[in-house]
């Protein structure tokens, strides 16, 4: 809250009064001070004045706010001498209930922390049940603002100026408040990206400076700055200095993307972090942008026609030399499996992918090779010498995939020998992918046309492929278990859910039929229950009724076009919101039947941005922009609905800000809401951005 400027206080004519009005409307912080001077200025003005300001006093309070006056007009003694508001704030649509009616003295003061959020300086509230934790400002923009994992740490990287970066963590206690204990700043316009290790007692914080630090939380909760890695300066044309914790998080790895240089660090058993010694710099350049993914004990690189594997000796505390390998060709790529027990190395021009494995020993050695055709490619209407540009593994390491500009992909794996072969050729494959398991290989052969393979089977085989045809259909996608698909597309009507019969043959099992092209489609994690959206602007959800055959169908029908539409992360709800300016929450009763819950109105003239649920499903976010930018009264939205004291879903909060949003999310526990602004996005130099972190009230079903 800003002060009332001293020029309002001193002024004494009929125009200075009205200032003082909406200065004491608009302002709760000093508010005995206000009345003070209010009651001294309306003294000192004459009858019909003092008479007029009290009308309009009375008439501008927000609703639920009276005065309290004592008049004597012979003695011109008109005063304020308290302030009535409601403090019992109705779920929208009720009527009935009293409010309670509480006294605020004129001499006594509201603090800060409890002002009523109506008056903040930046929002507006409808129903005031959030409790407003903490408003984080900076001068110029907030890059990034997120939760930790667990949720006990908000982390918000911003600039107050051009020359003033900042990373600032705020940490909530065990009474529940937050509190700022970590600043880390660094010199100009440095973006600066952050990661918590698991445990959220490490910090990785990587600046445009090229500067790589780690800290870590000491026993008072405080941050302290353990290690430092200097990188080259970012700068245009190369990619920013990337670090990242391995995914055993014992070790932290940093790739300049400038030098190619490359540094481990590992936490050792008193966890402080160390860096590991190089016998020879490790370097890895190539010849286009570079991936860098942090590994647990073994590191892969390339330097134009060497491989190098590099193995991680914690008793000496270095890297070792552990597998060299001269291709004769510019390497295009390389990567290590999951495991860490498989390599695969292709180049640029020779087409040729080599295999490398790791014994029991910890030896690593060449297993295999395989080769795309050197043919001409028409890649993007250009004709142009084929070359192999993506390879990758499978979750077990023991298949490959890799695909070159002609469109042809090769799996390749293990032979009954132990040597790596090529096992199919998919040609004129419009994409070719490893399913989330790494079970399966799907691939597209165009015109509706899909190929399934399983790559689980206990001989190395891959004899066995299932069809999948649905014409139209561009998309088809595996269920959670992997043992149903689900293919759509923008030039068919409908959905087609898939499964293995008893013969283990690949067959239709349902249609979820619209009237026009299916944007989307999405399976929830019980597999027995399928959304679709259509540019028929409907939503349907399928279902297995108690017979298992997919025959329950709810409908959502809505006027315009659909923007969002999806399951909860606990697939027990699922929401649509529409350009029509309303959005459903839909849901299961007692018979696992889907039906609407709730209809929302979103208020007119703002575009949605994003639609969550919190992780406990009794809250439901919806938070944009106004459509026209150049309305500047209220411009950001924010809609909380939550279920009320009867199970059913209300709107809880209603929020207009005076700046755009950016982001608005919930903590991973569900209790906290938070909203990212930016102010002035209209300036060349942005000004200003805000954090706003609320406390969500407990609900009935929590």
């Amino acid at each position: 809250m800003q002060p009332i400027a001293q020029s309002y206080l001193r002024s004494t004519d009929g125009s200075g009064l009205i200032k003082d009005e909406e200065a004491l409307i608009d302002s709760l912080k000093p508010i005995s001070g206000l009345v003070s001077n209010f009651n001294k200025r309306i003294s000192e003005a004459s009858e019909t004045d003092q008479n007029h300001t009290i009308k309009r006093l009375k008439k501008d309070l927000p609703p639920g706010w009276t005065t309290s006056t004592d008049t004597d007009i012979d003695n011109r003694k008109l005063q304020i001498v308290g302030l009535n508001f409601s403090t019992n704030h109705l779920s929208p649509g009720t009527t009935s209930q009293q409010p309670d009616i509480k006294m605020i003295q004129c001499d006594s003061r509201i603090e800060p922390d409890n002002i009523d959020p109506t008056k903040s300086k930046i929002f507006q509230c409808q129903a005031n049940c959030l409790e407003l934790k903490l408003e984080a400002s900076f001068g110029c923009y907030i890059l990034d603002a997120s939760f930790s994992p667990t949720g006990k740490n908000l982390l918000i990287s911003g600039c107050d100026s051009l020359t003033d970066h900042s990373l600032v963590i705020w940490r909530q206690g065990a009474d529940g408040n937050w509190s700022d204990n970590n600043r880390s700043r660094v010199g100009g316009s440095q973006n600066i990206s952050f990661q918590l290790n698991r445990s959220e007692n490490t910090l990785l914080s990587v600046s445009r400076d090229g500067n790589v630090k780690v800290s870590t939380l000491n026993s008072d909760g405080r941050w302290s700055e353990s290690v430092v890695l200097a990188h080259t300066p970012h700068e245009a044309g190369y990619e920013p200095v990337m670090a990242s914790f391995s995914p055993l998080q014992d070790k932290i790895m940093s790739f300049d993307p400038h030098t190619g240089k490359i540094n481990v660090l590992r936490e050792d058993g008193n966890s402080r972090w160390t860096l590991l010694n190089q016998l020879r710099e490790i370097r890895q350049i190539g010849l286009t942008p570079l991936k860098f993914k942090a590994t647990n004990n073994y590191l892969l690189t390339y330097n134009g026609t060497k491989a190098t594997i590099w193995g991680c000796n914690d008793q000496s505390n270095c890297l070792e030399n552990k597998f060299d390998m001269d291709c004769n060709e510019l390497i295009e790529g390389c990567q290590m499996s999951n495991d860490e027990r498989h390599a695969l190395i292709f180049s640029h021009e020779g087409n040729q992918v080599f295999f490398l494995a790791r014994d029991v020993n910890g030896n690593w050695s060449q297993v295999g090779e395989i080769r795309h055709s050197e043919q001409t490619a028409n890649y993007r209407s250009v004709s142009m010498p084929n070359h192999i540009y993506t390879a990758s593994f499978n979750g077990s390491g023991q298949y490959a995939l890799t695909r070159d500009l002609a469109k042809k992909s090769i799996i390749s794996g293990y032979d009954d020998n132990g040597a790596w072969v090529e096992k199919i050729e998919i040609p004129s494959c419009d994409y070719a992918c490893f399913s989330a398991s790494g079970r399966k290989v799907l691939a597209s052969l165009g015109s509706g046309s899909f190929k399934i393979w399983d790559c689980n089977s206990t001989d190395n085989s891959l004899d066995k492929v299932q069809t999948l045809e649905h014409i139209g259909s561009d998309k088809a996608i595996f269920s959670p278990s992997e043992n149903l698909l689900l293919s759509y597309g923008d030039q068919t009507n409908y959905a087609c859910i898939w499964g293995d019969d008893e013969d283990g043959n690949l067959v239709e099992k349902a249609r979820v039929c619209h009237q026009g092209g299916i944007d989307v489609a999405y399976f929830n994690v019980q597999e027995d229950s399928v959304l679709s959206v259509s540019r028929d602007c409907t939503v349907k959800i399928q279902w297995l009724d108690r017979d298992d055959e997919w025959r329950g169908q709810l409908m959502v029908q809505h006027q315009k076009n659909i923007d969002f539409a999806k399951f909860s992360s606990s697939e027990r709800l699922a929401f649509t919101v529409s350009r029509d300016s309303t959005a459903c929450i839909l849901g299961r009763d007692d018979d696992g039947k889907w039906t609407k819950q709730a209809t929302i109105t979103i208020p007119d003239g703002y575009s949605i941005w994003g639609v969550h649920f919190n992780v406990l499903d009794n809250h439901f976010l919806i938070y944009g922009n106004k459509f026209n930018g150049k309305d500047h009264h209220k411009p950001g939205l924010v809609q909380l609905c939550g279920i009320g004291d009867d199970g059913k879903w209300v709107e809880k909060e209603l929020i207009t800000l005076d700046h755009r949003i950016k982001r608005a999310k919930f903590s991973p526990d569900g209790d906290h809401l938070m909203i990212h602004c930016e102010n002035k996005l209209e300036s060349v130099v942005p000004k200003g951005g805000t954090a706003l972190l609320w406390k969500i009230p407990a609900s009935p079903s929590a």
